[in-house]
């Protein structure tokens, strides 16, 4: 029997990717295998992809596995020709169609099987010019890391000789002191070669610094009306979040970051655990670190911690705070409206030293 013209109209393509190549599985409406291929995971191999697709003269919709960073290359050329695209939870997927039988072949097919009959688990991937952005966040943090395992060396090599700094080594001042410092030749000489990465990692740093605070939104204007909140953590919060329409909810906000009791139910008993943990590891990061500063800074968070703290204990109070501030978070970027709990002097404050960064 023909195919209808609406059937045409469509296919469904599972990817199995992996670092060197990828396979491909197309399917049409029916679930009729039309195209099976295998690509190299580089320009080339993606192209071929475009061209092999767009010969089907179809509406493609494509499932791509999340392996790493591995389907990042694919993803952001089939984006350009604003096609369909779904990248797939490999786990919680595996759990829906755990083959007995695995090879790649068989893993696109059922890519595309499950597709075509709308059960896969999905991540979200926000838009490119926001993936840009959680990139300049995620490279800031990776070079404060980096600095800050370099500060442990030269405090480790401090301890030998029982000398202690109590400030910052990587500031001017701390640079200063270990320059100053009259030790042994070999150690002298790694403090030097640990000042000099230092100094590069500082300047490093104060780019990308000034790049971010680039970022003057009206959504970062708002995020840094809560308390505890400033640009950095403003720009990183909103680049994990993206969309907050896509959340229904401050509860499901609150689960996706991983901020939500995990729930036990054997038989007629039923308690909550530990906080799940699942979801954006660098936004359950940045939370805890922002509800650190807002019960330092707001009387009236510092009042709703303190109480937890006397019946629970600190870090379960610390995560209370968290928690609460996703509650605020999606209060504010749904509403548009700066939070409650800030003060507008503060947060104009904020905002100048933002602005003042970003002209560095």
């Amino acid at each position: 029997m023909e195919e209808t013209e609406a059937e045409m109209a469509e296919i469904y393509v599972g990817i199995d990717i992996h670092r060197d190549y990828g396979v491909a599985c197309v399917q049409n409406p029916k679930g009729q295998t039309v195209d099976e291929f295998r690509f190299g995971n580089n320009t080339e191999g993606v192209n071929e992809v475009k061209e092999r697709l767009g010969k089907s003269n179809a509406y493609a919709h494509i499932a791509i596995e999340s392996t790493g960073n591995m389907w990042i290359v694919l993803w952001d050329k089939l984006e350009e020709n604003g096609l369909d695209l779904h990248l797939v939870h490999p786990l919680k997927t595996k759990a829906i169609a755990s083959n007995k039988l695995k090879n790649d072949k068989l893993d696109a097919n059922m890519l595309a099987k499950l597709l075509r009959g709308d059960m896969l688990v999905c991540s979200y991937v926000p838009p490119r010019d926001m993936r840009d952005e959680r990139e300049f966040v995620r490279l800031r943090a990776s070079l404060v890391r980096t600095r800050t395992q370099l500060a442990n060396k030269v405090r480790s090599i401090l301890h030998k000789y029982c000398i202690k700094y109590k400030g910052k080594l990587y500031l001017n001042a701390g640079m200063e002191f270990l320059s100053s410092l009259d030790l042994r030749p070999v150690d002298m000489l790694a403090i030097k070669s640990y000042l000099e990465t230092l100094k590069t990692l500082n300047s490093e740093i104060d780019s990308v610094n000034s790049r971010i605070a680039g970022n003057d939104s009206e959504e970062i204007k708002l995020l840094m009306s809560i308390p505890g909140i400033n640009y950095y953590s403003a720009v990183l919060i909103y680049s994990e979040i993206g969309d907050i329409s896509r959340f229904p909810s401050h509860n499901k906000l609150a689960s996706w970051a991983g901020l939500v009791p995990s729930m036990h139910q054997s038989g007629t008993s039923f308690y909550n655990g530990k906080i799940t943990k699942e979801g954006s590891k660098r936004l359950r990061w940045i939370l805890i670190q922002c509800a650190h500063a807002s019960i330092r800074t707001n009387p009236k968070i510092n009042e709703f911690y303190s109480k937890i703290a006397k019946r629970r204990g600190d870090k379960k109070a610390v995560v209370a705070v968290a928690r609460k501030l996703v509650k605020i978070i999606y209060a504010v970027l749904s509403s548009k409206t700066p939070s409650l709990y800030g003060n507008p002097e503060t947060t104009e404050r904020k905002i100048k030293q933002m602005k003042k960064i970003a002209e560095k």
